[in-house]
Protein backbone atom coordinates (compact mmCIF):
# COMPACT_ATOMS: atom_id res chain seq x y z
CA UNK A 1 0.00 0.00 0.00
CA UNK A 2 1.25 3.50 -0.82
CA UNK A 3 1.34 6.03 2.02
CA UNK A 4 2.52 9.64 1.76
CA UNK A 5 4.68 10.72 4.65
CA UNK A 6 6.22 14.10 5.42
CA UNK A 7 9.70 14.12 6.92
CA UNK A 8 11.27 17.19 8.52
CA UNK A 9 15.05 17.19 8.49
CA UNK A 10 18.06 19.35 9.34
CA UNK A 11 20.94 20.02 6.95
CA UNK A 12 23.85 21.41 8.95
CA UNK A 13 27.62 21.61 8.92
CA UNK A 14 29.19 20.39 5.69
CA UNK A 15 25.82 18.92 4.65
CA UNK A 16 24.58 22.42 3.78
CA UNK A 17 26.76 22.22 0.65
CA UNK A 18 24.94 19.13 -0.68
CA UNK A 19 23.02 20.43 -3.73
CA UNK A 20 19.25 20.22 -3.95
CA UNK A 21 19.46 17.96 -7.01
CA UNK A 22 21.26 15.27 -4.97
CA UNK A 23 18.57 14.96 -2.28
CA UNK A 24 16.35 12.41 -4.06
CA UNK A 25 19.29 10.05 -4.42
CA UNK A 26 20.45 10.70 -0.86
CA UNK A 27 17.07 9.94 0.74
CA UNK A 28 16.47 6.97 -1.57
CA UNK A 29 19.76 5.31 -0.69
CA UNK A 30 19.20 5.85 3.02
CA UNK A 31 15.72 4.31 2.71
CA UNK A 32 17.13 1.30 0.84
CA UNK A 33 19.72 0.72 3.56
CA UNK A 34 16.96 0.97 6.19
CA UNK A 35 14.75 -1.51 4.31
CA UNK A 36 12.04 1.05 3.53
CA UNK A 37 10.22 0.52 0.23
CA UNK A 38 9.71 3.68 -1.82
CA UNK A 39 7.10 4.08 -4.54
CA UNK A 40 8.41 4.94 -8.00
CA UNK A 41 7.23 7.47 -10.53
CA UNK A 42 5.89 6.26 -13.87
CA UNK A 43 7.38 6.92 -17.29
CA UNK A 44 10.63 6.27 -19.15
CA UNK A 45 12.91 7.18 -16.23
CA UNK A 46 11.25 6.03 -12.99
CA UNK A 47 12.64 7.26 -9.68
CA UNK A 48 11.50 7.51 -6.07
CA UNK A 49 8.41 9.69 -5.78
CA UNK A 50 9.33 12.68 -3.60
CA UNK A 51 8.37 16.33 -3.31
CA UNK A 52 10.80 18.72 -1.59
CA UNK A 53 10.31 22.24 -0.28
CA UNK A 54 11.64 25.30 -2.17
CA UNK A 55 15.26 24.87 -3.20
CA UNK A 56 18.05 26.27 -1.03
CA UNK A 57 21.37 27.43 -2.50
CA UNK A 58 24.48 25.51 -1.45
CA UNK A 59 25.83 26.87 1.82
CA UNK A 60 22.48 27.72 3.43
CA UNK A 61 21.91 25.83 6.68
CA UNK A 62 18.44 24.27 7.12
CA UNK A 63 16.84 23.63 10.51
CA UNK A 64 13.49 22.07 9.52
CA UNK A 65 13.10 21.22 5.83
CA UNK A 66 10.05 19.21 4.71
CA UNK A 67 9.93 16.46 2.09
CA UNK A 68 6.88 14.41 1.06
CA UNK A 69 7.74 10.80 0.17
CA UNK A 70 5.45 8.04 -1.07
CA UNK A 71 6.30 4.77 0.67
CA UNK A 72 5.06 1.21 0.36
CA UNK A 73 4.46 0.69 4.07
CA UNK A 74 1.67 -0.24 6.43
CA UNK A 75 -0.28 2.93 7.31
CA UNK A 76 -0.23 1.77 10.94
CA UNK A 77 3.58 1.98 11.02
CA UNK A 78 4.83 3.91 14.04
CA UNK A 79 6.00 7.33 12.82
CA UNK A 80 8.75 7.70 15.41
CA UNK A 81 10.15 4.27 14.61
CA UNK A 82 10.12 5.00 10.87
CA UNK A 83 11.97 8.29 11.41
CA UNK A 84 14.52 6.58 13.69
CA UNK A 85 15.46 3.75 11.32
CA UNK A 86 15.63 6.12 8.34
CA UNK A 87 17.71 8.60 10.31
CA UNK A 88 20.15 5.86 11.25
CA UNK A 89 21.17 5.57 7.60
CA UNK A 90 21.43 9.29 6.76
CA UNK A 91 24.86 10.88 6.08
CA UNK A 92 26.59 13.11 8.61
CA UNK A 93 24.99 16.54 8.86
CA UNK A 94 21.50 15.28 8.01
CA UNK A 95 19.08 14.63 10.85
CA UNK A 96 15.44 13.59 10.47
CA UNK A 97 13.61 15.39 13.27
CA UNK A 98 10.10 14.02 12.84
CA UNK A 99 7.78 12.12 10.54
CA UNK A 100 4.06 12.56 9.81
CA UNK A 101 1.68 10.23 7.97
CA UNK A 102 -0.42 12.43 5.69
CA UNK A 103 -4.11 11.61 5.28
CA UNK A 104 -5.73 11.12 1.88
CA UNK A 105 -6.49 14.49 0.34
CA UNK A 106 -3.78 16.35 2.28
CA UNK A 107 -2.53 19.48 0.51
CA UNK A 108 0.53 19.41 -1.70
CA UNK A 109 3.76 20.55 -0.10
CA UNK A 110 4.23 23.24 -2.74
CA UNK A 111 0.92 24.82 -1.75
CA UNK A 112 1.52 24.45 1.99
CA UNK A 113 4.90 26.22 1.88
CA UNK A 114 3.62 29.79 1.60
CA UNK A 115 6.38 31.53 3.55
CA UNK A 116 9.99 30.96 4.60
CA UNK A 117 11.66 32.10 7.80
CA UNK A 118 15.37 32.96 7.72
CA UNK A 119 18.22 34.22 9.84
CA UNK A 120 20.99 36.14 8.08
CA UNK A 121 24.32 37.23 9.50
CA UNK A 122 26.71 39.59 7.67
CA UNK A 123 30.21 40.89 8.40
CA UNK A 124 31.27 44.51 8.16
CA UNK A 125 27.75 45.66 7.24
CA UNK A 126 25.49 47.95 9.24
CA UNK A 127 22.16 46.59 10.39
CA UNK A 128 20.33 49.38 8.56
CA UNK A 129 22.13 48.53 5.29
CA UNK A 130 21.33 44.84 5.67
CA UNK A 131 17.66 45.59 6.36
CA UNK A 132 17.54 48.09 3.46
CA UNK A 133 18.90 45.43 1.12
CA UNK A 134 16.24 42.93 2.23
CA UNK A 135 13.44 45.49 1.85
CA UNK A 136 14.71 46.55 -1.57
CA UNK A 137 14.73 43.00 -2.89
CA UNK A 138 11.61 41.49 -1.31
CA UNK A 139 9.35 44.55 -1.10
CA UNK A 140 5.84 43.71 0.12
CA UNK A 141 6.76 40.01 0.38
CA UNK A 142 8.96 40.79 3.40
CA UNK A 143 6.52 39.90 6.18
CA UNK A 144 8.47 40.49 9.35
CA UNK A 145 11.96 41.53 10.30
CA UNK A 146 14.12 41.90 13.37
CA UNK A 147 11.93 44.25 15.40
CA UNK A 148 9.12 41.69 15.64
CA UNK A 149 11.13 38.45 15.60
CA UNK A 150 10.29 37.52 19.21
CA UNK A 151 6.75 36.71 18.07
CA UNK A 152 7.72 33.98 15.60
CA UNK A 153 11.20 32.67 16.30
CA UNK A 154 11.65 29.64 18.57
CA UNK A 155 13.79 29.73 21.69
CA UNK A 156 17.49 29.42 20.96
CA UNK A 157 17.48 30.94 17.48
CA UNK A 158 17.82 34.60 18.38
CA UNK A 159 20.79 36.43 16.90
CA UNK A 160 22.81 37.00 20.04
CA UNK A 161 26.50 36.81 20.94
CA UNK A 162 27.62 37.65 17.41
CA UNK A 163 31.36 37.85 16.67
CA UNK A 164 32.85 41.37 16.49
CA UNK A 165 32.00 43.10 13.23
CA UNK A 166 28.95 40.93 12.49
CA UNK A 167 25.28 41.90 12.51
CA UNK A 168 22.24 39.71 12.07
CA UNK A 169 18.60 39.99 11.12
CA UNK A 170 15.67 37.57 11.22
CA UNK A 171 12.87 37.80 8.68
CA UNK A 172 10.00 35.97 7.02
CA UNK A 173 9.27 36.19 3.32
CA UNK A 174 6.10 35.26 1.47
CA UNK A 175 5.98 33.23 -1.74
CA UNK A 176 8.90 31.11 -0.60
CA UNK A 177 9.40 29.30 -3.92
CA UNK A 178 9.32 32.42 -6.11
CA UNK A 179 11.25 34.67 -3.75
CA UNK A 180 13.97 32.30 -2.58
CA UNK A 181 17.00 33.50 -0.64
CA UNK A 182 19.25 32.86 -3.63
CA UNK A 183 17.72 35.75 -5.57
CA UNK A 184 18.49 38.16 -2.76
CA UNK A 185 22.07 36.89 -2.42
CA UNK A 186 22.70 37.42 -6.13
CA UNK A 187 21.09 40.87 -6.08
CA UNK A 188 23.07 41.90 -3.01
CA UNK A 189 26.34 40.79 -4.57
CA UNK A 190 26.24 42.52 -7.95
CA UNK A 191 27.73 45.92 -8.80
CA UNK A 192 24.61 47.77 -7.70
CA UNK A 193 24.60 46.15 -4.28
CA UNK A 194 28.30 45.61 -3.67
CA UNK A 195 28.48 48.59 -1.33
CA UNK A 196 25.82 46.95 0.86
CA UNK A 197 26.96 43.33 0.89
CA UNK A 198 30.29 42.49 -0.67
CA UNK A 199 29.76 38.80 -1.41
CA UNK A 200 28.96 35.29 -0.30
CA UNK A 201 32.02 35.00 1.92
CA UNK A 202 30.63 37.68 4.24
CA UNK A 203 27.23 36.01 4.75
CA UNK A 204 25.89 33.24 6.96
CA UNK A 205 22.31 32.18 6.18
CA UNK A 206 19.97 29.69 7.82
CA UNK A 207 16.39 28.79 6.95
CA UNK A 208 14.60 28.01 10.19
CA UNK A 209 11.41 26.58 8.73
CA UNK A 210 8.70 26.88 6.08
CA UNK A 211 5.24 28.05 7.03
CA UNK A 212 1.61 28.50 6.03
CA UNK A 213 -0.03 31.90 6.14
CA UNK A 214 -3.38 32.43 7.82
CA UNK A 215 -4.20 36.10 7.58
CA UNK A 216 -1.36 37.79 9.43
CA UNK A 217 -0.37 34.60 11.25
CA UNK A 218 2.74 32.63 10.28
CA UNK A 219 2.19 28.93 11.09
CA UNK A 220 5.14 26.54 11.00
CA UNK A 221 4.58 23.44 8.86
Amino acid sequence: MSVRIRLFYEKRGGACFVPHIALVSLFSRAAARAGILLRQTEGFSPHARMSFGPELPAGVVAFSEPVDIWCGIDPETDEQHLAAIWNGQMPDGFNIKRCEMLPDGAGALGKDAQAAIYCVWAENVTLSALTESLNGHYGHDLLISQDAREAIFPQGTQLTDLPPGWVGVSFAVARAAQNGIGGWVRAASDERGAKIIEGWQNLRIARLYLARLRGTEILEL
